[in-house]
């Protein structure tokens, strides 16, 4: 029964086409482009209306260090120091460096909750196709019904994801709040809807609710939409843009992460990396993938970029891309800060190292400008020639199972008395990035983490920075671990500057484009978090 449902789902898939509906959100949710009748008169209308929401990952926003996810990404990585600017001609990102939060801080707002309430009207609209079930019979379930189950578990992955997204920027870490005297249930966070906007209405708002509030709707979106991926796995995964289970455990496990709850992301990690069809990078492939190929094995959620989509210059590569006619080429280089390549340098064995500056090194003093730069860890898939690449086509990666191995590791360490499955799922990454020789080099690295605990979690916390470098997880590694960086001799400004997690940058204030139209939010124009 399943296969017959699979060939005529996929083929329903095939012809269905792709909305993109553009709305504003800068209060939750104003205004719309559609009416409701129209809504209701739309042919296949929760895939339309899931599909439509995919776009707003990577939707051009106007200026061009605002592309979705990738720009958040780019911009958090550079605001912990990870990602350092080396020059500026054109400005892009130059404020992130500074540490100026306040002008991201309402498009980080606008994105997400856009993306939420476009889940919050899927959701809602489930029922006009009958509420799918867990307890069902496929014998007797229509195609649509069918469809419907795997469209909810998609938008409510969606919606955990972008709460979880919010939680993290917009409310203080775990420790920050047992460190002050408060905690999650206690601290406020941001706005939680769950129900669908009347559309063509305004709606005022809604107050703060509790950090543990926010994790709780995380934790249920995440829960529910995995069982309903295993329930209605049927339905075939149109590409790596869409959501499926393995996308919604690494969401809940990295949640879990963040919230302190380690046993439960251990849980959680470990199914993933059991039960995907994923596989790790291997080790002949470190230096020659370039993080551009959607089609990688290690790869979970990516955007196929194409013709249609690119958005050129206004993009992650066009941003950090020597090898592309870009920004990075041409005056706003980026890289690696320069302590964090000497750490890797220092260990002897981390191929990982070749990542950033063989265009350099190839070149020589020419180009001192680029030894920093990602131009052996994202770099165009189509030129190797400085400028070359002219398409902008190369793929933009938002999860890797390497990410689920170190949620693992990190857990297990900090759950105690489990240091050698912590170094078990840190071994597995580390141990396909051995440079050709080194191999004695590592033996004796990993033998000294076997006895020591605080190294160990020095060393995870190293393979999040640079494992993950330019893929989003810098700021919130920075906060977590409760670290102080000193930052290297190539950052633009702030260089050889000792900057600590703490401080109230870090955690970004609601923007006034919240806080002028929803009553239950008093504005605030300092720097603070105490905006309640």
């Amino acid at each position: 029964m399943k296969k017959n449902m699979k060939t005529k789902l996929y083929i329903l898939a095939i012809f269905a086409a792709v909305a993109l509906v553009s709305c504003d959100l800068n209060q939750y949710p104003q205004g719309d482009n559609i009416t409701k009748d129209q809504f209701e008169e739309m042919d296949d209308v929760l895939g339309m209306w899931a599909r439509g929401t995919y776009p707003l990952l990577y939707t051009y926003g106007g200026d061009h260090d605002v592309f979705g996810q990738r720009s958040v990404d780019l911009a958090t990585d550079l605001l912990c120091g990870d990602v350092a600017m080396k020059s500026q001609r054109y400005g892009w990102f130059v404020s992130d460096e500074q540490g100026l939060t306040y002008q991201r801080a309402g498009y980080y707002w606008s994105l997400y909750y856009n993306v939420i309430r476009h889940c919050n009207i899927g959701i809602n609209y489930v029922d006009k196709f009958g509420h799918p079930e867990l307890d069902f019979n496929p014998e007797t379930m229509t195609d649509e019904q069918y469809l419907a189950g795997n469209y909810y578990a998609q938008f409510l992955t969606m919606r955990g994801w972008a709460y979880a997204a919010l939680q993290r920027f917009f409310c203080k870490t775990v420790d920050q709040l047992t460190e002050s005297g408060s905690d999650i249930y206690t601290e406020l966070s941001v706005p939680i809807y769950t129900e669908e906007a009347t559309l063509g209405d305004t709606i005022l708002g809604a107050p703060r609710a509790t950090a543990a509030d926010v994790y709780l709707r995380i934790e249920q979106d995440l829960l529910d939409a995995i069982d309903y991926f295993e329930a209605y796995d049927a339905v075939p995964r149109a590409s790596k843009l869409q959501v499926n289970v393995d996308v919604a455990r690494m969401i809940l496990a990295y949640s879990y992460l963040n919230k302190g709850e380690n046993e439960k992301a251990l849980e959680v990690a470990e199914d993933l990396i059991e039960t995907t069809s994923a596989k790790l990078l291997p080790n002949e492939e470190v230096l020659t993938t370039g993080f551009n190929d959607v089609k990688h094995s290690n790869w979970i959620w990516g955007q196929d970029v194409n013709i249609e989509t690119t958005t050129s210059l206004a993009s992650f590569f066009g941003q950090c891309d020597i090898y592309s006619y870009s920004y990075a080429s041409a005056g706003d280089v980026k890289g690696i800060d320069a302590n964090l390549l000497k750490e890797i340098t220092a260990l002897g064995w981390d191929i990982r190292e070749n990542w950033w500056g063989n265009y350099y090194r190839a070149n020589g003093s020419s180009a001192a400008d680029y030894q920093y730069a990602p131009d052996g860890k994202f770099y165009s898939a189509a030129s190797t020639e400085l400028q070359g690449d002219r398409d902008w086509l190369s793929d933009h990666v938002f999860m890797r199972l390497e990410t689920a191995y170190l949620i693992a590791a990190e857990a297990a360490w900090r759950m105690g008395g489990k240091d050698a499955e912590a170094l078990n799922y840190l071994d597995q990454i580390t141990s396909k990035r051995i440079k050709e020789g080194a191999e004695t080099a590592y033996a004796d690295y990993k033998n000294a983490l076997a006895t020591d605990h605080k190294a160990l979690g020095e060393a995870i916390r190293y393979n999040w920075r640079v494992e993950l470098w330019g893929e989003g997880y810098g700021l919130q590694t920075f906060r977590r671990w409760g670290e102080t960086v000193s930052l290297g001799e190539n950052h633009l400004r702030m260089n050889k500057t000792l900057v600590p997690s703490t401080i109230r940058i870090f955690t970004f204030i609601i923007p006034s484009s919240e806080t002028n139209y929803n009553p239950y939010i008093r504005p605030t124009t300092e720097m603070a978090v105490d905006n309640n």
